[in-house]
């Protein structure tokens, strides 16, 4: 009887263990790079930022660092007391997590994080304009409950490292309870 137990109740742990997680997202906002006056960006939006160069994206909210430095992803999808929600957005079907930077002279001037339709698969594709602008997209598919793919390299580890860790809870629940 044990083991008809375990048969039964380890596939409903499993899915338990991925019910408990979010739905896929991205993070979303613009970080501006460089700018002298932060009391300023309150009062700005993506079209007063973008202006007539549509071609540019731009994602609200507007985001400046206290140090001009490139924002720290991982610190704000690991800080549950900051008001994350308003930096993601769901992850849509048909949708991927895309990630633009823009570099000139080997310095990033900004980026902008968000979720888009995208005709390409998931990697990280550079255009040179005239100027030596230099636009880098990162596509990617976020998965179920971890941190959004762009914001990070590589999240495979921590996909792996999440089902690890379902499966030994269900594991010790199961033994606790001597259905194994």
């Amino acid at each position: 009887m044990p083991l008809k137990l375990s048969i039964i109740w380890l596939p409903v742990l499993l899915f338990s263990c991925h019910l408990m997680a979010d739905i896929p997202q991205c993070f979303r906002f613009t970080w501006i790079g460089a700018y002298e006056n932060h009391s300023n960006v309150q009062s700005e939006t993506c079209e007063t930022r973008v202006g007539d160069f549509n071609e540019i994206p731009c994602s609200m909210p507007l985001v400046v660092t206290p140090d001009d430095t490139v924002p720290d992803v991982k610190a704000l999808w690991q800080n549950q007391t900051e008001d994350r929600e308003k930096f993601l957005c769901q992850m849509s079907p048909g949708y991927s997590c895309v990630k633009f930077s823009y570099i000139f002279k080997g310095g990033i001037q900004n980026i902008t994080y968000m979720a888009a339709k995208v005709n390409t698969t998931n990697g990280c594709y550079t255009q040179t304009k005239e100027n030596g602008m230099q636009v880098e997209a990162c596509v990617c598919t976020s998965r179920v409950g971890l941190q959004p793919c762009n914001g990070s390299a590589n999240n495979k580890p921590t996909l792996v490292m999440g089902w690890a860790l379902c499966l030994i809870g269900s594991y010790q629940l199961l033994n606790k309870y001597r259905i194994l």
